[in-house]
């Protein structure tokens, strides 16, 4: 049996590690033909709120990755910046939340090298682990119709008040996106039974 290692850490902890979970993600994005949101925009490496957590492989090295990034009153959510040309609703959609502290669930990627693992549930049930650690209560994200499923499990429901039913062609014309969020982070009553017991179990 294959074994990795999920280590989690506060980005701007680690810059040589953020910069390895930036070229590896490129290069999924390249992939599936999403060139055109590559991101340059590599401030949350130097956020004291964004945390990082990567899947490293003994052989095959960095094989996935995702980040908790958590809003500060000075800085948008990356979903809210995505969204926000497309439907000006999404900041107030997100308003009433973020006194009870919020985070996205982003940048979420698994390296083809090392594909059918089910990776992407693992690294999301343990990026919404972390909420009650860096007192956050809500937790969004915005994700493609082919990773739906991983964010169904761990409870993210659709966020129908903006875009088409919470659904927005991007970036791509072949991608659908959808805005998704879990309005309790800490008691996790939307995620499936099987998925919440080891949510909360990884939690303690």
């Amino acid at each position: 049996m294959e074994r990795i290692t999920i280590r989690a850490f506060r980005a701007m902890d680690e810059p040589e590690l953020c910069e390895a979970y930036l070229k590896e993600h490129r290069k999924v994005l390249t992939d599936f033909g999403v060139t055109e949101i590559i991101a340059t925009d590599d401030s949350w490496t130097r956020s004291p709120g964004c945390f990082v957590i990567i899947a490293e492989h003994n052989v095959l090295g960095m094989v996935g990755g995702i980040r908790l990034q958590r809003a500060a009153p000075s800085q948008k959510l990356p979903m809210e910046d995505a969204i926000w040309p497309m439907d000006h609703r999404i900041h107030s959609a997100l308003a009433p939340y973020r006194s009870l502290g919020i985070a996205e669930v982003c940048g979420l990627w698994n390296a083809h090298r090392f594909a059918g693992r089910g990776l992407p549930t693992v690294l999301s049930m343990a990026a919404v682990s972390l909420a009650n650690q860096v007192d956050v209560r809500v937790v969004t994200c915005f994700v493609a119709h082919y990773t739906l499923r991983h964010a169904l499990k761990v409870g993210f429901t659709i966020l129908e008040d903006v875009g088409d039913g919470g659904t927005f062609t991007y970036p791509i014309p072949q991608i659908r996106s959808i805005a998704m969020m879990i309005p309790d982070a800490l008691r996790l009553q939307t995620a499936q039974d099987v998925y919440r017991q080891r949510l909360l179990s990884l939690r303690m």
